[in-house]
């Protein structure tokens, strides 16, 4: 057990990062000060922040790693490089389209789709930990796959981004702008037929790609 100095500073620190959350979901990461955030987190002084975190972006990139679930998605996807696709595509789409439903992925997720598009600094953070690393990690998968035979040959980029896509699409539709029109779709319905999709039109040179 960490000695008892160790356990408050952490206690605190993780106090903080709901009340960030809590502030930029209610107010967005521009608007929300550090009074707001110090409110939030039942904290007495604003300042005290800042001997937790830099600023508001390492505090921002803190709410990410700790309360965005697709962080432990990513990680899971990891140990899965050796699995056939039939197997593990599934379980990384379930996982993905799981993580996505949350409400603290929605809320960061509105907060630094909105910053990202003023502030490159964020912008570049959160591809880093996020979205940047996720397609990286399945380029990696999917090269692997390639060269033990199992899919077709083609740029693994190309391929992680005709893969995730639709996912994330079907994400930003139905959980960011909720349009009428994608509600009665599961998400279980979406990452299926997204995944014998991409399946059918990867399979290897010279298998047929209808069934």
């Amino acid at each position: 057990m960490p000695p008892r100095d160790e356990q408050d500073y952490e206690e605190r620190r993780q106090q903080i990062i709901n009340g960030a959350l809590e502030a930029f979901a209610a107010k967005g990461f521009d608007s929300a000060s550090t009074k707001d955030i110090a409110e939030a987190a039942k904290i007495g002084s604003p300042g005290l922040i800042y001997h937790y975190f830099k600023d508001k972006v390492d505090l921002l990139h803190q709410v990410i790693l700790h309360r965005m679930a697709m962080i432990e998605v990513m990680d899971t996807a990891e140990k899965m490089m050796d699995l056939p696709p039939e197997q593990a595509l599934p379980e990384m789409a379930r996982k993905l389209l799981g993580a996505l439903h949350e409400w603290p992925t929605v809320a960061i997720a509105r907060v630094v789709f909105a910053e990202s598009m003023r502030n490159k600094q964020v912008a570049h953070m959160v591809s880093d930990i996020g979205p940047g690393r996720g397609m990286r990690i399945m380029a990696t998968y999917l090269e692997r796959q390639m060269d033990a035979g199992r899919l077709r040959r083609m740029n693994p980029h190309v391929a992680a981004r005709m893969l995730i896509g639709p996912i994330i699409a079907y994400a930003l539709t139905s959980y960011i702008f909720e349009q009428p029109e994608i509600q009665s779709v599961a998400p279980e319905e979406m990452a299926q037929q997204t995944i014998e999709g991409f399946l059918r039109a990867m399979r290897p040179d010279g298998e047929a790609l209808t069934r």
